[in-house]
């Protein structure tokens, strides 16, 4: 499992990596001019997976605009996400509070077994 601090630094990484990519192929400019240095990170090569998946059309149209590799910044993304999530830099949804109910569930299911052991 990536702790908290893997996963920030994976995430600052891939988000510094993506909007490197981004600056150099955006075609709308829409991204700020101080977003860059995309490229100067290159992210563990992982193995690869191919899947077919559905996407909304406009979703496939702006990233394909962007140019060739659109796919791997489509697999950034995600990533990106992810890290974000694991690194507790966002939640799923505004009450998310997944990690303290498992805790909390763990803490009881502790006490009933310590419990029943007196």
């Amino acid at each position: 499992m990536v702790s908290r601090k893997q996963a920030r630094t994976e995430m600052l990484h891939e988000l510094e990596a993506l909007q490197d990519g981004l600056a150099s192929e955006w075609l709308d400019k829409s991204l700020p001019d101080d977003w860059h240095g995309m490229d100067t990170w290159h992210g563990t090569v992982r193995d690869k997976t191919r899947v077919t998946l559905r996407l909304d059309a406009d979703m496939v149209r702006w990233f394909r605009k962007l140019g060739p590799g659109y796919q791997a910044r489509i697999n950034q993304v995600l990533r990106i996400y992810w890290t974000a999530l694991l690194s507790g830099h966002i939640q799923a949804h505004q009450y998310d509070n997944t990690l303290p109910r498992l805790i909390l569930e763990a803490k009881r299911i502790q006490r009933e077994v310590s419990g029943s052991e007196s």
